[in-house]
């Protein structure tokens, strides 16, 4: 048989057919795959892949991302504040220049010294007045001072200021635009005589009252102004008084029914004695009319003793010429007020006339020195610095040392200094950390 035959027709399958066989028939299933790994992959990337790369990127920050407040919100972070002409609304007030002034308010302060830290631990503020009346709910008369931040930065009225509402209303406004948040009136001068319609009896109605406004219709004059009032009273030196009601006067020990003249001054006159009951009740009256009526900072000036002479312990009990007579001072002083001293007595090796009552500083029980610095009390031929602020600084150095802990408010006597070394004094006592001052 024909092998060729035998085998039928040889058919020889290429490598290409066959491939093209079998892509054709996967065609479908390899496409179907395709779109479910594709679809797998994009899952997974969103799931783990975006998380894992922030994590990756997050490693060595700690900190999350720094929020971006609204744009309303940055423009009051931007917006100027509105400056206040009222030095207690601000802690940098003392700082500031009152009106007459040609200096620079924001003048550097100086460098701090030892005697520096010594004033500074010594200063204390002067307590804040906090109004406690409730007009509004009782309807009863608002006698309150008006609020200080507890900084007090004072003038003085002159004693034409209490002629009537208006003229009072005049020198506040005055004072207010000049940078000063409180004001100093006298209500009761040297001589005895009551600067306001005083309603004590035996003294109301008579020749010792020589003002026109009652206490309530001042105190209505300052809430208007937004002022506080710091009354300034004279304590022992009461010739008026004490011609009217001569217990409390000193008595003759020859005659006790004849008051001692003080002939070291001219005219002769009157004191009032700290030993005397009498005046102890007339000064605790006078005191207490002030404060029933709102006035809850209260300047104490005279609380001395007469300028003796040789000659006078011949008339006079030798108790008043001891060395602890200061002890009698403490019958007229009570606790809170400011009790005026002239630098000069503070300072010295021994305590001078108007500083006696610094003997014993226990028995002051919260009063306030009210330091009087002046040139002429402190003239650079005894020995003081001819430069204003460094004459402050020294003497605030050296009386913070003789004080204890009392509180020191420095009275400035402007007489003695032109408008560029007040405005220097003013930024000193700043730094130095006396928040409050009165310029005189």
């Amino acid at each position: 048989m024909d092998k060729r035959r035998y085998y039928g027709r040889k058919i020889k399958k290429t490598k290409n057919l066959y491939r093209r066989k079998r892509s054709a028939g996967q065609k479908v299933f390899g496409t179907v795959m395709l779109v479910i790994a594709l679809s797998a992959i994009a899952f997974l990337g969103f799931c783990i892949g975006k998380p894992l790369l922030d994590y990756i990127g997050s490693i060595g920050k700690d900190q999350p991302a720094e929020w971006t407040p609204e744009a309303s919100y940055n423009a009051q972070l931007t917006e100027k504040p509105e400056e206040s002409t009222d030095p207690a609304a601000d802690s940098s007030a003392p700082t500031q220049v009152p009106a007459g002034s040609d200096a620079p308010a924001d003048e550097p302060a100086a460098e701090a010294t030892a005697s520096t830290s010594a004033a500074t631990s010594a200063r204390e503020t002067v307590s804040t007045n906090q109004p406690h009346s409730t007009t509004a709910q009782t309807g009863e008369t608002d006698t309150s001072s008006p609020a200080s931040s507890g900084t007090l930065i004072a003038s003085e009225a002159p004693a034409s200021a209490l002629s009537n509402s208006s003229s009072l209303s005049a020198v506040l406004a005055k004072a207010k635009s000049g940078g000063y948040n409180a004001v100093v009136v006298q209500l009761k001068d040297r001589n005895g005589y009551f600067r306001y319609k005083t309603a004590i009896e035996g003294a109301a109605d008579s020749v010792l009252v020589t003002g026109t406004m009652t206490l309530e219709e001042i105190m209505k004059v300052f809430r208007e102004n937004g002022i506080v009032p710091i009354a300034e009273i004279a304590v022992l030196s009461d010739e008026k008084g004490c011609e009217m009601f001569t217990d409390m006067s000193y008595k003759c020990i020859d005659s006790p029914a004849t008051s001692w003249l003080d002939y070291s001054l001219s005219p002769p006159r009157r004191w009032a004695n700290p030993d005397s009951s009498a005046t102890r009740e007339y000064f605790a009256k006078v005191t207490a009319e002030l404060m029933t009526a709102g006035f809850e900072n209260i300047l104490l000036t005279d609380v001395i003793f007469p300028n003796f002479q040789h000659y006078d312990n011949v008339y006079i009990a030798a108790k008043y010429f001891a060395q602890d007579r200061y002890k009698l001072l403490y019958n007229v002083v009570k606790a809170g007020n400011m009790i005026e001293m002239k630098a000069s007595d503070v300072i010295g090796e021994e305590f001078g006339r108007t500083a006696e009552v610094l003997n014993d500083v226990s028995q002051l029980h919260g009063n306030s020195v009210a330091l009087i610095i002046s040139r002429s009390d402190l003239p650079t031929d005894a020995g003081y610095p001819a430069d204003a602020k460094t004459l402050v600084e020294t003497v605030l150095s050296l009386a913070a040392k003789k004080t204890g802990d009392l509180r020191i408010v420095p009275v400035i006597d402007s007489s003695g200094f032109d408008d560029a070394e007040r405005a220097k004094i003013a930024g000193s006592l700043g730094s130095l950390g006396y928040d409050s001052y009165i310029m005189r």
